[in-house]
């Protein structure tokens, strides 16, 4: 009875909407969700996206790659030609997609580092990067950056007291300016599974540091049931944003292919009701990956949304 009254006041708080004319698609208008996309995976014309993006009901949009640059590398008058067009659709933005700790941690090496001299100087340029993300943020109107957990070494467990006192770190000079770290479980990185996120979240205290927690890349870690097996470790109040996409595994060579949300193995009714009975209030971003055949991004990412929508109205 609980879990029908929490769905119920849940979906009451958005409501949902058929849309009509290029986007024939019933869609879940869900305020309290904070429903998005990251806009690049539908295109880099970042109108465009922004205009897919409202096609869909949704208000809500996370920045990454805008007209072929990093977020992090726009020019002041990029920066207020992309505000004037989130005004323009009435659009939010959740987050944004810094680089921060996506390099090697000095002393180490990671099969993921293809010019492991250039990574290990980056090391160096770190402290920038989060200073330029932290800008952008504010920039943005919002106050959450994601960042990573380094590389992926050989065992990561060796290096996650070294992690955390850098994450920890971090935390502490984006909390001076009111800003939160958002670690992403990272397939490529020394977090990458539910498993690995809780460890780290036991670790590192910080009141400014929460996850973003993404089932697809703990599946691609080989954890193969993200939801609930890597969920339930997990602090769910540290849970304050998630990227959407599905995957399954795949025969003969490669581990596993992305799917569209509702076409792969990752058990997302079951995550949304438990989002839903969790009371979860973070964003959450549609992360494609998964391209068609004919490789359209804005295709693909069409029937992907189309797939979580409906899986939301299940839930």
């Amino acid at each position: 009875m609980r879990g029908d009254m929490n769905r119920r006041n849940f979906l009451a708080a958005g409501g949902a909407t058929i849309l009509c004319g290029a986007l024939p698609v019933l869609a879940a208008q869900l305020n309290q969700f904070k429903l998005g996309i990251i806009t690049d995976e539908v295109t880099q014309d970042f109108e465009k996206a922004l205009a897919w993006t409202k096609g869909f009901g949704l208000r809500w949009v996370e920045l990454r790659f805008l007209w072929g640059k990093y977020v992090m590398d726009l020019a002041p008058e990029e920066v207020s030609r992309a505000k004037d067009l989130l005004a323009k659709y009435a659009v939010n933005v959740s987050m944004i997609d810094s680089p921060y700790f996506k390099t090697l941690l000095p002393g180490t090496t990671s099969r993921f580092a293809d010019k492991t001299d250039k990574l290990q100087s980056a090391y160096d340029r770190q402290e920038s990067i989060l200073e330029t993300a932290i800008a952008r943020a504010k920039d943005f109107g919002t106050d959450k950056v994601r960042i990573f957990a380094f590389l992926r070494v050989q065992d990561p467990r060796k290096a996650e007291e070294r992690i955390a006192r850098e994450l920890e770190r971090a935390a502490e000079i984006a909390r001076r300016q009111n800003i939160r770290v958002v670690l992403e479980n990272e397939y490529s990185c020394n977090v990458a599974t539910g498993a690995e996120a809780a460890a780290m979240l036991e670790a590192v205290h910080s009141p400014a540091l929460g996850l973003n927690w993404d089932p697809g890349n703990a599946f691609a870690a080989g954890e193969k049931r993200p939801y609930p097996d890597g969920y339930e470790l997990l602090d769910k109040k540290r849970i304050w944003h998630m990227h959407l996409k599905d995957a399954q595994d795949a025969p003969q060579g490669k581990s596993f292919v992305w799917r569209p949300i509702g076409g792969g193995q990752i058990d997302y009714l079951g995550q949304f009701r438990a989002l839903i009975q969790d009371g979860f209030e973070g964003t959450l971003s549609l992360e494609t990956h998964y391209l068609n055949a004919a490789e359209d991004k804005e295709a693909s990412s069409r029937e992907s949304m189309e797939g979580l929508l409906r899986t939301i109205q299940k839930a």
